[in-house]
């Protein structure tokens, strides 16, 4: 890991990503927050979240065209849009205008699928395949990290200035993270393969459903977010009726979610080393169903405990989520295969967020927990059951072809470092 934070161009894209992720997270817990305030409704907060998800029902056809430029350009781009998608929530002033919530929550939704997209082909261009793991568990642990600070400022700052403070500071923050992209060095991607919209669009298609690993894995995410949106909309139960606290007090619990992600981002890297990604997304997904459950009892003690619990396990999670596709994935396709997953579990997840938003007005919060605890477990067991039949993992045709010309990451800039050792998988076949 210390040799990936001496390459200058990692170093500057993580820098701006933390940066980043400090305004966001202030900014999206401060859009449920100024929702109940201005309605008193539970159930529209945690609606404040569903347009966020929505545009990536649209994802796969937006990955098609970041896999056409630069991702580097791309990523410049969508941070200055995302600034200027913030402007009107300086209109908001009351409860009739809490469409204008939604309508920017749907915006930064639309540029973080862009964003993310052209981040997970940027990586994959940048670093070598054994650097993969380290490099996106650091960005989970510094981004994520910044729940320590952006909950607790974003709430404080909501507190005394309002709404339209805590989006300046967004917008300023995704200026700055596009300032430090213009400095970042990676080589050109050449296209490969099929050319035209629709033959794109279902090459990306085509290699989840043919690649039994990422199959598998696609499945299991898009059952996972059909219990968890529910949870979005909960939350505000639980703080109200169970915990008896302020909605501020959203800002606490993700602060200590925030602390489970830094440790989590930190050692999954060795985690995937040991046991690899799918068995790192199974064990994340048996501590999550623990974390949750936890929540039923509605405990103060308790709750910070499961934030904490919760917060690592979704750092596994996550990270080897993403390493799991970029290691099986052509670079050439990277924005299309990760938007195409993205898509396919935002049905469900959208969905979830609906029913909780009607779920939380005849269901007690305990119950909704307990279920998805049960939900989780189910999964993680779906996954055990299935995971001496996942295929070993090859090198794309793509890294072969850079390997045999000899391409280096970004690490040498200048060039003709010797090519990264062929992928050979250790450990057998999960």
């Amino acid at each position: 890991m210390r040799a990936l934070v001496r390459d200058r161009s990692y170093r500057l894209l993580l820098v701006g990503q933390t940066l980043s992720a400090f305004g966001d997270y202030a900014m999206f817990l401060a859009l449920a927050i100024w929702v109940k305030v201005l309605t008193g409704s539970n159930a529209k907060a945690g609606l404040a979240i569903l347009p966020f998800v929505l545009p990536s029902l649209v994802g796969p056809a937006l990955g098609v065209f970041v896999d056409r430029f630069p991702r580097r350009r791309v990523m410049i781009a969508t941070d200055l849009a995302a600034a200027l998608a913030l402007i009107p929530l300086l209109f908001v002033h009351d409860a009739r205008d809490i469409w204008v919530i939604y309508v920017v929550s749907f915006l930064l939704g639309l540029a973080t699928v862009v964003y993310e997209a052209a981040r997970a082909g940027l990586l994959v261009s940048m670093l070598t395949e054994d650097d993969l793991g380290d490099a996106n568990g650091l960005l989970q642990s510094t981004g994520q990290g910044m729940r320590l600070l952006a909950p607790l400022a974003g709430a404080a700052l909501f507190s005394a200035f309002g709404g339209r403070a805590v989006a300046g500071l967004d917008a300023a923050t995704f200026v700055v993270s596009a300032l430090f992209l213009l400095a970042v060095h990676a080589p050109a991607i050449e296209r490969q393969g099929e050319h035209g919209f629709w033959p794109e669009l279902r090459a990306g298609v085509r290699h989840i459903a043919h690649t039994a690993d990422l199959r598998r894995l696609t499945i299991a995410t898009a059952l996972v977010t059909l219990a968890a949106g529910v949870m979005e909309v909960a939350i505000f139960a639980l703080i109200d009726q169970g915990l008896h606290r302020p909605p501020e007090f959203l800002g606490i619990l993700s602060t200590a979610q925030g602390v489970g992600a830094v440790i989590g981002g930190v050692v999954v890297g060795a985690t995937m080393r040991k046991i690899g990604e799918f068995s790192t997304i199974t064990w994340a997904l048996v501590a999550i169903a623990l974390g949750v459950g936890m929540l039923a009892w509605a405990v103060l003690p308790v709750v910070m405990i499961s934030a904490v619990a919760v917060g690592i396990a979704v750092s596994f999670f996550n990270v080897a989520f993403v390493t799991l596709i970029q290691r099986r994935t052509d670079v050439s396709m990277q924005g299309r295969v990760m938007s195409a997953v993205e898509a396919v579990f935002t049905v469900p997840y959208a969905a979830s967020i609906a029913a909780g938003a009607v779920l939380i007005s005849v269901v007690s919060f305990r119950t909704i927990y307990l279920a998805q605890a049960v939900m989780f477990l189910s999964i993680a067991g779906y996954l055990t059951l299935t995971a001496r039949r996942v295929t070993p993992p090859t090198p794309s045709p793509d890294r072969r072809r850079r390997r045999a010309l000899g391409r280096s990451s970004s690490r040498d800039g200048r060039a003709l470092a010797a090519p990264p050792q062929r992928f050979e998988d250790p450990r057998p076949t999960r």
